[in-house]
């Protein structure tokens, strides 16, 4: 039986995810210039992997994840719903999953539609283009 091979966009309700031909370190080199290139900033990096592995806990596949933030969108979004402090700063991940390295994160829209009453679409539809925008850069 011929297998299917996964598509290299992968759009979930709440993720979405892209495939890369790079390896990891390329692709968090390329993000790393498309952050600022984009009006964002990295506040944090983690390396998962080796985070556990410092626990004992060895992974196979490699996972980053980015914190991401645009200050002037955050302090906007901030005035309108503190609550949303929850899901802020933006993340992007960095992984392998079967060898493929991917790049994804979790839909701002989506989640925010979901915590808060506020329409703050205006605010959050440009924010969740330029994270496609900086997965788009990074992947290429």
């Amino acid at each position: 039986m011929a297998r299917i091979s996964e598509p290299c966009f992968l759009y979930m309700p709440d993720l979405i995810i892209k495939d890369s031909q790079l390896s990891v370190e390329e692709v968090i080199e390329k993000l790393k210039e498309a952050v600022p290139n984009n009006k964002f900033g990295i506040l944090h990096s983690y390396d998962i992997k080796q985070t556990l592995a410092s626990k004992g806990q060895e992974m196979t596949e490699s996972c980053h994840v980015f914190e991401i933030c645009n200050p002037v969108v955050a302090k906007n979004i901030l005035e309108k719903d503190m609550n949303l402090a929850s899901v802020l700063p933006c993340r992007i991940s960095v992984y392998t999953m079967d060898g493929v390295t991917k790049v994804g994160m979790a839909s701002p829209s989506k989640h925010v539609v979901q915590l808060t009453n506020a329409d703050m679409s205006a605010l959050i539809d440009p924010v969740e283009q330029a994270l496609i925008n900086i997965i788009d850069q990074s992947i290429a």
